[in-house]
């Protein structure tokens, strides 16, 4: 369809990684013949850099987080024939608004269904699939009762309907709650002010290995497009992102086969998509559902990996109602690989000019300067760089990872 507007709700970007998103998005949107309208707060669009705000033909002024603004703004029937966000927050503002406007998006009742992590493995419970037991907890005498109930643990505390692993912990009895349910007062500066919940969430742990699936749905079906592997350091902080998963090709078709209905059981009809979950020695166990892209430049691992393939033009050309393109062949490998500096004044930062200039690095990013001082990493918004490498083989995207990571090094005091 040429002509076409597409709404992009929230179109600056307050990481790298998504940054790289928008550009990507643009870039095979206007390949397409669609313009792009973008949406952000009045204070994001004032901090864009004009070469952010190029990337889309227009822009609104539009609180992208607020459901009731973005449903007046759409009363005014703006010529719009499409709606998209890759933002977590601004997930169910986007379902509404395509609502509003009579266009296709998914189901609000669903949005708010995967983004109510309780509400979400209610109904993949009911659909068979297996998920840790959890609690819907007030205060700290809701989770002790629910520890006691299903010792002897570890667990998880998390809020309920939180993003980035901001606030996650991993507790091993009531006396560790009240340091858990301090985390949920202090998100990183970069999100600022989170949406205020009176409930969190008490998990049983689930002992395995972590991966994720990433996909789009298209025709109402979801197409799981690849596996990552994870790497996490103390504190569920993701230090790394590998794309293929690695998992032997039994484990991967049931690894595929619950994602996709997982996400028709939540009800999930349109969009790209993250899911994670754990294999155990029982089986799959699925965490979390997103009904958006994952973050860490796994949209870029996804890409790299299916060599011309275009994640997002998939999803516009559903949306729009165009044919969808063939899916590329899977070929080589891609590794994100996050850096965490010491605690302490950053002095300097040395051998990151030679690894971001390396010819298999396709994207770096240093989050930290010298003078900064830097607390521990808690969560994906403090950690302090990284980079992406490419290589032909997962053995060979692992070396070479470690090699280049082992060449920076951060000088702090």
């Amino acid at each position: 369809m040429s002509e076409a507007t597409l709404l992009v709700m929230g179109n600056t970007a307050m990481t790298p990684w998504a940054r790289d998103q928008i550009r990507r998005l643009s870039e095979q949107a206007r390949r397409r013949g669609v313009r792009l309208l973008g949406a952000d707060t009045a204070a994001n669009l004032r901090r864009a850099a004009p070469e952010e705000l190029s990337l889309v033909d227009e822009v609104v002024a539009l609180d992208v987080y607020d459901a009731d603004a973005c449903r007046a703004w759409a009363a005014g029937r703006p010529r719009v024939d499409a709606v998209l966000t890759i933002r977590e927050l601004s997930v169910l503002p986007a379902a509404l608004t395509a609502e509003a406007l009579g266009l296709p998006g998914n189901d609000p009742d669903a949005v708010r269904r995967v983004r109510n992590k309780d509400l979400c493995r209610k109904r993949l419970r009911e659909a068979g699939l297996p998920q840790p037991l959890t609690a819907l907890c007030r205060d700290a005498a809701d989770a002790a009762r629910f520890m006691r109930d299903t010792g002897p643990g570890p667990w998880i505390v998390k809020p309920r309907d939180g993003l980035a692993g901001i606030g996650v912990s991993r507790v091993d009895g009531p006396r560790e709650l009240p340091a858990a349910l301090a985390r949920f007062a202090a998100p990183p500066p970069a999100m600022g002010p989170l949406p205020a919940s009176p409930y969190f969430l008490t998990e049983t742990f689930v002992e395995g290995d972590e991966y994720s699936a990433e996909g789009v749905v298209t025709g109402g079906e979801p197409q799981v497009l690849a596996l990552t592997r994870k790497g996490t350091a103390d504190g569920f902080v993701e230090v790394s992102q590998r794309v293929p998963a690695g998992l032997d090709g039994p484990t991967a078709a049931r690894a595929r086969d619950a994602v996709g209905r997982a996400l028709t059981a939540a009800g999930v009809t349109r969009g790209i998509f993250h899911v994670e979950f754990w294999v155990t020695s029982s089986g799959i166990v699925l965490g979390e559902l997103h009904d958006r892209g994952g973050g860490d430049y796994i949209h870029a691992l996804v890409e790299h990996t299916r060599p011309g393939l275009e994640l997002y033009g998939a999803l516009i050309d559903d949306l729009l109602g165009d044919a969808p393109r063939p899916v590329p062949e899977p070929a080589g490998s891609a590794r994100a690989e996050f850096l965490l500096a010491p605690a302490g004044r950053l002095r300097a930062v040395r051998g990151w000019e030679e690894v971001a200039r390396h010819p298999a690095v396709v994207a770096a990013h240093l989050q930290v300067t010298p003078g900064d001082v830097l607390g521990r990493a808690n969560d994906s918004y403090s950690r302090s760089g990284v980079f992406v490498a490419t290589a032909d083989t997962p053995d060979g995207v692992d070396t070479l990872a470690a090699a280049l990571a082992s060449r920076i090094v951060f000088d702090t005091e």
